[in-house]
């Protein structure tokens, strides 16, 4: 089944060049202007949401036998793993957040039921993105800082917090100040964190198997009401029969 992405990146595809040229510029803007300084220019691994996960072979036999009755959306991210799906068409096909598949992404990590990404980035934006890394242990997965720099900053965050209620600092304000990352890093961190939690609901476009399942799903109701209507009416029928002839005889 395809996904409303894939649908709108077809119809983007069958346009002119000229008009691709402008959607792509107009997006870029967009992304300048909402993170500033921010490189722009990706590469695949980079791109979290086009990852396709691989089901292990402990994931397999999980898919198939639920030894471990993990919870329902987990299976239907299995099911969708094993048919070699992109998060992101995983993330729409289900109406889940970015933030929402990405938990359910890490606890097929940890159930080793999915290969993990070959990719140290990679894994460590799963794993934040779905709430189970802070951004300091994030910012130490990839390698901005090390554990003593990371110790260093959490010491004195407490110590600052506790001196200074309130005012109280955050942990990427505090790694910014004392030079271990730089602003528009964090920026892009916190922007992108935010972003997943945000639900993306395209109805304009659907595919012609969706549109078929959901005709076929209306039919099996409107047959559904026919039937108990005709049930309905021969069971009135049937009364009236019945009071018409107690009418008859007591004549």
């Amino acid at each position: 089944m395809k996904n409303t992405l894939t649908l709108l990146m077809e119809k983007i595809a069958d346009a002119p060049v000229w008009v691709q040229e402008v959607i792509y510029y107009d997006i870029k803007k967009r992304l300048t202007e909402k993170l500033p300084s921010v490189d722009l220019t990706y590469t695949d691994f980079e791109i979290y949401p086009a990852f396709v996960p691989k089901l292990t072979f402990k994931g397999r036999q999980e898919l198939e036998q639920r030894n471990m009755n993990l919870d329902f959306n987990v299976y239907k991210y299995l099911s969708a793993a094993s048919d070699e799906l992109r998060v992101i068409d995983i993330t729409l096909n289900n109406f889940w957040t970015l933030e929402e598949s990405s938990r359910y992404l890490a606890m097929c990590l940890t159930n080793e039921l999915i290969v993990q990404p070959d990719d140290t980035l990679m894994c460590a934006a799963i794993y934040y993105i779905a709430g189970e890394i802070r951004i300091g242990e994030y910012v130490k997965r990839i390698n901005k800082i090390n554990v003593e720099e990371l110790d260093d900053v959490l010491r004195k965050q407490k110590q600052h917090n506790v001196e200074h209620p309130n005012e109280q600092i955050k942990t990427g304000e505090l790694m910014i100040n004392m030079g271990y990352i730089a602003n528009m890093d964090i920026a892009k961190i916190l922007y992108t964190k935010d972003e997943a939690k945000k639900r993306f609901i395209f109805s304009g476009l659907e595919s012609n198997s969706q549109s078929t399942e959901q005709n076929n799903d209306r039919l099996f109701e409107l047959e559904s009401v026919n039937k108990k209507l005709l049930d309905e009416n021969k069971l009135l029928k049937d009364k009236l029969r019945q009071i018409f002839n107690i009418q008859n005889k007591s004549k």
